[in-house]
């Protein structure tokens, strides 16, 4: 299973994705949660993936979630 790592912050989001031995391949930043959903989608078929363990650290908030995204439309965060 590959792990997605997002960061919210007040300003832009943050997200490290790995692959299933903890290889980081794609590390990007992004100013709205839009854009990061957008290009969540495009990793399914961009690295062949089935499933992908986001974990999203919302710093705002001081909140932390996890879900499993099985699916291209379940690649989305709020």
């Amino acid at each position: 299973m590959h792990i997605a790592k997002i960061v919210k912050q007040r300003n832009q989001v943050a997200l490290v994705f790995y692959d299933e031995n903890l290889n980081i391949l794609e590390e990007q930043s992004f100013a709205d949660t839009s854009s990061l959903n957008f290009f969540l989608q495009t990793l399914p078929r961009k690295h062949n993936v089935e499933r992908t363990l986001l974990v999203i650290h919302d710093k705002k908030l001081d909140n932390l979630d996890m879900q499993i995204a099985a699916s291209e439309n379940s690649y989305y965060i709020r």
